[in-house]
């Protein structure tokens, strides 16, 4: 079926902070963390809106009902109660009245809006997309309370390693949608290096800091790290450098200088079934950067990535093994020339927002 030619189809997208104060104040900026949202906007017959979660008020207000729902989440599978009895006693779900479509793209807010659901708060359709959902095999408890939970909505999963999990408990339910950067942002641009640098990037718990950090070697290049966790370090060639995309403390333009003006990308992981480092190896790729990562069980498309050709995988939590890898992209030139042109076609054939965007518009035109 195809989009009616004269119906508009309404869909809101659903995001943590950080969106709003890019589009408002016209912040130069890549379009991934929107999931197709601005390139959905393009497209007729489609009304598309979206809310942050500070618009939709999940705060529960009563200082009581808080701690009881704190105690009752921990019972509960970490199930995040508290905003989702803020979402149904502030009636939030009223301002999401009138449309056809809701994306949700954080597991709290996919979570909240399956409860509405189930208690016909809203006739929208769901569309969850959902990270590390399962991050290990769930006991039957957990899976029934889940299927049921997630019965009537749509799960949507940024990796294909996610999407074999979930199609087991949830079948017709789970889609793979792959995630895509804004291949027209994350571009490179020719730098001569005056000091060379290798970077490494990332927020999540899931990355293994300690472990690069003993890896350095004292011959190797100057290392900075970007993040916001608490990371210490008395090596003379390593600096931390405090960055985070939700709070804006080092601007895109800047994270994408950063890239350009690196010798290579370093993204260390413990091990993990999330896609963990997926964005950051992504960006670095379309700007045409060789990626050294961990070869987690995370790793979101084993099809595609492949080592030594478009990326370069070490084993999680091994010294040794990173080391070894850091050493070959420093003195194989000509590999990681291969692995930076491999990379940036990986990012223009697949892996960018206009093929997200287009998997998106597919899911309305079959519903």
């Amino acid at each position: 079926m195809q989009l009616e030619k004269n119906k508009n189809i309404k869909v809101t997208y659903l995001y943590k902070k950080g969106r709003k104060n890019r589009l408002e104040n016209q912040i130069p900026c890549p379009s991934e963390f929107f999931y197709g949202y601005k390139e959905l906007i393009e497209e007729k017959n489609l009304d598309i809106n979206f809310f942050e979660e500070f618009d939709l008020d999940l705060e529960v207000k009563n200082i009581f009902l808080n701690k009881v729902c704190n105690l009752l989440s921990k019972i509960i599978f970490n199930f995040p109660l508290n905003p989702v009895i803020g979402f149904l006693i502030n009636k939030s779900f009223k301002k999401l009245n009138n449309t056809d479509y809701i994306i949700a793209t954080t597991n709290t807010l996919g979570i909240i809006l399956s409860v509405a659901k189930i208690l016909n708060l809203t006739r929208s359709k769901i569309l969850f997309i959902n990270m590390g959902l399962f991050p290990k095999k769930p006991n039957s408890l957990k899976r029934l309370f889940f299927k049921y939970l997630f019965n009537s909505i749509k799960l949507l999963t940024i990796s294909k390693t996610e999407y074999e999990l979930l199609k087991i408990y949830f079948k017709n339910n789970a889609k793979y949608i792959p995630f895509g950067v804004d291949a027209n942002f994350w571009v490179a641009k020719d730098n001569v290096l005056k000091n060379k640098y290798v970077l490494a990037i990332g927020n999540d718990k899931a990355r293994d800091w300690e472990t690069l950090i003993k890896s350095w070697d004292d011959t190797f290049p100057f290392l900075k790290i970007i993040t916001s966790l608490p990371v210490k370090t008395t090596k003379n060639n390593i600096e931390v450098i405090r960055g985070n995309w939700h709070a804006e403390i080092l601007s895109d333009v800047e994270m994408r200088n950063l890239y350009n003006n690196s010798e290579f990308v370093i993204i260390p992981l413990k091990q993990t079934y999330q896609p963990s480092g997926q964005s950051t190896c992504l960006q670095a790729m379309s700007c045409s950067k060789a990626v050294i990562i961990s070869n987690i069980k995370g790793i979101w498309d084993r099809d595609l990535l492949k080592h030594g050709e478009n990326i370069f995988f070490v084993n999680p939590g091994d010294q040794k093994d990173l080391k070894k890898g850091i050493n070959t992209l420093i003195k194989d030139l000509e590999m990681r020339k291969r692995i930076e042109k491999q990379g940036r076609l990986l990012i223009e054939d697949h892996f960018n927002v206009i093929n997200m965007k287009n998997n998106l518009k597919t899911i309305f035109e079959e519903n």
